[in-house]
């Protein structure tokens, strides 16, 4: 077995990874953001993809789970951040417990468990919440510098995303509508990508 306390003075010296005692490898805050894009960008695209196979991708319970329960794990993702990154710790547990929020009230309605209207009463609130955190609270800097723009943009997407829902809840088999929540999640992803602090 490799006793990892005895390379990580290698690494460290080189300058490739940074550590930290307690923790190990600490990612840089774009690395993370770029993961995060990552996750939001798969949640995006299963969106769309369910969208497109109608109503034979519920027909496997397990199908039908796989974009709240990844809601979950990128929620789960940004409370773990909040415990080794010691920047934006109330807005990164904020926005962790939103997602984990999100993906149980999603996941309890679409096991038939919690009507859509329920689940709206939380979701629509979590989302504009995110958004003003995201996009009011959380950047650093100017105005005019990339990191405030785009974070003013995730905030904007978070918003957009409550007004999809909000539509989605008018006609809730409408796959037009639908894949709107697609697009918005795949917008948060990029918008993530583009993010370099």
């Amino acid at each position: 077995m490799i006793d990892v306390a005895t390379i990580v003075p290698l690494i460290d010296g080189s300058g490739a990874l940074p550590h930290h005692e307690l923790h190990g490898y600490i990612p840089e805050p774009a690395e993370s953001h770029h993961l995060f894009g990552a996750g939001f960008l798969f949640v995006g695209v299963l969106l769309l993809v369910e969208v497109l196979a109608g109503r034979i991708w519920h027909r496997n319970r397990l199908r039908t789970l796989i974009w709240p329960a990844a809601v979950m794990v990128l929620g789960a993702g940004m409370v773990v951040v909040t415990a080794i990154d010691p920047n934006d710790r109330p807005i990164h547990f904020t926005i962790g417990l939103i997602m984990l929020a999100g993906g149980y009230f999603e996941t309890r309605h679409r096991l038939g468990y919690t009507p859509r209207a329920t689940a709206n009463l939380f979701m629509i609130p979590a989302l504009i919440g995110g958004g003003l955190e995201i996009g009011v609270f959380h950047f650093h800097g100017s105005i005019l510098s990339n990191s405030s723009m785009v974070h003013v943009l995730l905030g904007l997407t978070a918003g957009a995303m409550a007004l999809v829902r909000l539509y989605q809840a008018r006609q809730p088999t409408s796959a037009l509508r639908n894949s709107y929540m697609g697009v918005a999640v795949m917008a948060l992803a990029f918008e993530l990508l583009a993010l370099s602090h």
